[in-house]
């Protein structure tokens, strides 16, 4: 895999990991089109805001398991194991935060 394809990657988790940080700052308000969007969600402010600022911490960590990922797999995989690989460590993380946080929409509130 190429210097220009990993770059992209990297970019991709940068980009995730900075668009996570209003959510986990508690800065962006319900609405239909950036956040964790549920049922539970949408229908309590202090679910939204609980629950997107936990899934931005989540989408933190995960955009910056992916640059670790990457960064170990390229230097450690030859060529034609790195792409395969690379994917992986970008879809993987996200997947794991967007689970994780959508799991915690659905917790009872105290």
């Amino acid at each position: 895999m190429g210097l220009p394809a990993l770059a992209i990657v990297v970019g991709a988790a940068v980009v995730t990991g900075l668009i996570a940080v209003p959510l986990a700052l508690r800065k962006v308000p319900p609405n239909r089109l950036y956040g964790i969007r549920t049922r539970r969600t949408l229908a309590d402010d202090a679910v939204w805001y609980e629950t997107n600022a936990y899934g931005g911490r989540c989408l933190i960590v995960a955009s910056a398991v992916t640059i670790v990922a990457v960064a170990i797999l390229a230097m450690l995989l030859p060529d034609a194991m790195q792409a395969p690989a690379v994917l992986a460590a970008l879809v993987v993380p996200s997947l794991v935060a967007a689970l994780l946080a959508v799991r915690h929409a659905g917790q009872p509130r105290p």
